[in-house]
């Protein structure tokens, strides 16, 4: 069935779960989704053409100032809860132990909740550690626990060195790492990050399990080490949000934009790592567009991350240049 077809399909569908969202009614989310399921709609498809458009639909209406904050996180967090509901019709699981986490910095929770109830219904094992453990506790887990594989989320560019950081600690205990996410968009990017292998969605993560399951991977993909500049991005963090909010007005959205610098930092030292600086020019053109429907002003938000580049002296001079390549 072609997108269209799938879109008209399930347009009613779409539009009583968003309103059962964003009342934060779970209740009448689940009835709708147990109505699909009973017409024979596959978890994959429900997820796919029903919860991830409602979810999209929600992030472009914060985006543009028709919800706040807290209403999207009441829909949020409605939808993780029907996905734990919907997980939970299944029998008992009789199948290998996979854990499910998003990566460090990261702490979207929908896709991984997604592909942890797939998993579940498939009759695997599902441990959901939730979002962004740091990497050094998940690796003692891992090799406290030694799960069949370690099923990788990461939903924000911001969260892509987090992802490589995870990936490293799971392959240090030599546990297989099943990436996806909107993040890593392709299997290329997470091939270079390191992670074995890649699912677009959750349907395709239980094939890819099922096929280790016959085949486990003999050879890990190694993974990538850490810029040089990571240690001192993360040590210099606060001093460098600090300047580069010198001068910005003392206003309820300056701790937001704080926030946001933090992001971008992560997203410069993602774009030097994979070396792909268009990863700074995407968020900065979707901060422009966002920040503005919130009422800061887009000339001062680029003062603000031209005084961001500025501060990035010394060791952190080509971070700098990442940025201000990207601020034109």
């Amino acid at each position: 069935m072609s997108g269209d077809a799938m879109r008209t399909t399930f347009a009613d569908e779409r539009l009583a779960m968003l309103a059962a969202l964003v009342n934060g009614d779970t209740a009448l989310a689940f009835r709708v989704a147990q109505d699909c399921l009973s017409d024979g709609v596959s978890f994959d498809r429900i997820v796919d053409h029903v919860l991830q458009p409602v979810q999209e639909t929600l992030g472009h209406r914060w985006a543009e100032g028709e919800l706040g904050i807290a209403d999207e996180h009441v829909a949020t967090a409605a939808i993780e809860e029907l996905l734990i509901k919907l997980g939970a019709t299944a029998e008992a699981p009789s199948g290998a132990t996979i854990v499910v986490v998003s990566a460090p910095g990261d702490t979207h929770s929908l896709g991984i909740r997604a592909v942890s109830g797939a998993l579940t219904l498939e009759g695997f094992r599902s441990v959901y550690l939730g979002t962004s453990v740091p990497a050094p506790e998940l690796g003692d887990f891992l090799d406290f626990h030694q799960p069949f594989a370690l099923a990788l989320g990461c939903s924000i560019p911001a969260a892509l060195a987090g992802a490589a950081a995870a990936t490293r600690a799971a392959h240090g205990v030599n546990v297989p790492v099943l990436g996806g996410g909107r993040a890593l968009r392709n299997a290329s990017r997470a091939t270079r990050l390191g992670i074995d292998a890649f699912a677009a969605t959750p349907r395709e993560a239980v094939k890819q399990l099922r096929a280790w399951e016959t085949s486990r991977p003999e050879r890990l993909v190694t993974a990538v080490e850490p810029i040089v500049e990571h240690d001192r991005l993360a040590a210099r963090g606060p001093e460098l949000i600090s300047a580069a909010l010198d001068g910005f007005p003392a206003a309820a959205s300056r701790a937001a934009i704080g926030e946001d610098l933090g992001r971008v930092l992560a997203i410069v030292e993602a774009a030097i790592m994979l070396d792909e600086p268009e990863i700074i020019d995407e968020h900065l053109s979707w901060l422009r567009d966002t920040s503005t429907a919130h009422g800061v002003d887009r000339t001062l938000l680029d003062a603000t991350l031209r005084n961001l580049a500025g501060a990035m002296d010394g060791e952190l001079q080509r971070a700098g240049e990442f940025l201000r390549c990207s601020i034109g």
